[in-house]
């Protein structure tokens, strides 16, 4: 006899769906730890895989604070200077990935703008043949 999984359902209006941060931690915590792949999460809370990818994405970042473990280093003067040039790299790179990934979300939305606007597909399956012209 075939076990049935348990399944959470949480109702929203199709039109606007905005989740609380409890849900989006919790749902992060259980992927990050483990009990959970991304796909299973996303059929669990019923909710879309890139919505899901999105918040382990923007949420499981927020644990990881290199600015503040580099500013520490840099304001400590006991530090060796190679740990201090190594913390100021970090805080650099910390910047510049910041900046990186601000351009892409830019980016992606130009993009589904102008597909809904222009009424095309810009972005390709991956995998998909190429037509020849």
């Amino acid at each position: 006899m075939p076990v049935k999984k348990e399944i959470i359902r949480i109702k929203q209006a199709k039109s606007s769906r905005s989740y609380n941060e409890k849900l989006k931690i919790r749902v992060v915590q259980e992927i990050t730890s483990g009990l959970l792949s991304q796909r299973a999460a996303a059929l669990k809370y019923v909710i879309n895989r890139k919505t899901v990818d999105s918040w382990v994405t923007s949420l499981s970042h927020n644990n990881m604070r290199p600015m503040e473990i580099a500013k520490n280093a840099m304001m400590d003067t006991k530090e060796e200077p190679k740990v201090r040039v190594l913390s100021k790299q970090v805080m650099d790179l910390t910047k510049e990935l910041e900046k990186a990934k601000l351009t892409i979300v830019g980016l992606q939305t130009i993009i589904e703008v102008s597909e809904q606007d222009l009424n095309i597909k810009i972005i390709k399956k991956p995998g998909a043949k190429q037509s020849k012209d």
